[in-house]
């Protein structure tokens, strides 16, 4: 059954109040009565942002965190149907409006971007992929888990407690991320050098020769053993907790 264009219109009206606080004549409305509607309306955004960014609220002062959120649900008109999709617009809303918040604290868009990793990881669609558990680390060619994101820092949010960390905590910092079978969402810190061997994991499979061989073409130098020691125990690692699914079929 198709809406009028009047209904449509108080439709709308009572979505406008709903966000901003701001009420336009709907017929019928008792105003003691719609006032419940924003609260509760309000309480549901508040409350799936919070879940979402659970340390970003905490670090925030009460009173800061909550502004944030209500001038958010009052200004930023949400486009994804999907309800769970809500907190990656309130990233975004910050980050493209150059939020002042944003430049008080310089550890929040690393937290925001952090916490909102978890969450789009863990309700990634499943990715097949054809791997089998057997295989030699060295030369067999590895498969890298395809539901990973890589991630670069200005402050090591995936270390220390937001709240410890300073200005002089400010740097170049690395971490891959992935989900496993189990479903759980895992970080592991990362150089920039392992950083770019995942990235040409994530090209195609390639064994740990191959590996080794593209980075020395690529920065024109030469691995000595305890630097292959050290990617090859972190390879071992990623295989372990399932950054890495496996090794190729043949």
């Amino acid at each position: 059954m198709l809406l009028t264009d009047t209904t449509q219109q108080y439709q709308s009206n009572l979505a406008c109040y709903c966000r901003t606080g701001n009420l336009a004549a709907i017929p019928g409305i008792h105003r003691e009565n719609i006032r419940e509607y924003r609260r509760l309306v309000y309480n549901v955004v508040e409350d799936m942002l919070r879940s979402a960014y659970p340390l970003a609220a905490d670090f925030l002062p009460g009173e800061e965190w909550e502004a944030l959120v209500n001038e958010f649900f009052s200004r930023h008109a949400c486009q994804s149907p999907q309800v769970w999709y809500m907190p990656k617009e309130f990233y975004e809303y910050l980050a493209e409006n150059n939020h002042p918040v944003l430049a008080a604290y310089p550890v929040l868009p690393d937290l925001l971007l952090f916490e909102w990793t978890e969450t789009e990881l863990f309700m990634m669609e499943d990715k097949p992929v054809d791997c089998s558990p057997s295989g030699d680390l060295l030369f067999s060619k590895l498969v890298l888990n395809p539901e990973h994101l890589l991630l670069a820092f200005d402050f090591p949010v995936h270390r220390k407690n937001a709240g410890q960390i300073s200005d002089r905590d400010r740097g170049a910092y690395y971490a891959a991320s992935h989900r496993n079978t189990a479903g759980e969402v895992i970080f592991t810190d990362c150089s920039p050098g392992l950083v770019r061997i995942l990235e040409y994991l994530a090209e195609k499979p390639q064994s740990v020769r191959a590996l080794f061989d593209r980075f020395e073409q690529e920065y024109q130098v030469l691995l000595n053993e305890d630097q292959q020691e050290h990617m090859i125990h972190f390879l071992q690692n990623a295989l372990q907790q399932q950054l890495i699914s496996g090794f190729k079929n043949y």
